[in-house]
């Protein structure tokens, strides 16, 4: 078993994907469980297959200052991808925060996918999970 799917077996496996439309907005991918999980994302990858010229499309997390964990993304030409791999262990969004896609605008259109896991970051009281 490899390094990314052990642990994602051993943790939440938060993997997915999601079409994107040309009249799509900004969504939530990955809902994190509660204030005391950490979402971390293994790879990602984005395939543009409708370009829109000035448009970016971004992952990130849900702070009020967020966080991308792919830098804009320019979707303007089709087809074109791109992929971000962070290693086995991912990149860890900001505690209790989801995995969000941000659009700066519609017009292009494609498919995300990610994968990860989500994992308990910090101590609850007993029998609040």
């Amino acid at each position: 078993m490899d390094g990314y799917i052990k642990r994602r077996s051993h943790n939440r496996d938060i993997s997915g994907q999601r079409a994107v439309n040309t009249t799509g907005a900004t969504s939530t991918l990955v809902t994190a469980k509660s204030a005391n999980y950490t979402i971390y994302i293994q790879r990602a990858y984005v395939t543009v297959t409708t370009g829109s010229a000035s448009v970016t499309w971004s992952l990130q997390d849900s702070a009020t200052t967020p966080v991308s964990i792919t830098g804009l993304l320019s979707v303007a030409t089709a087809p074109s991808s791109y992929e971000s791999d962070y290693g086995p262990e991912g990149v860890a969004l900001s505690a209790g925060t989801n995995l969000t896609l941000t659009l700066s605008a519609t017009g292009a259109a494609g498919i995300v996918k990610y994968d990860g896991y989500m994992r308990l970051s910090s101590a609850v009281a007993i029998g609040s999970e």
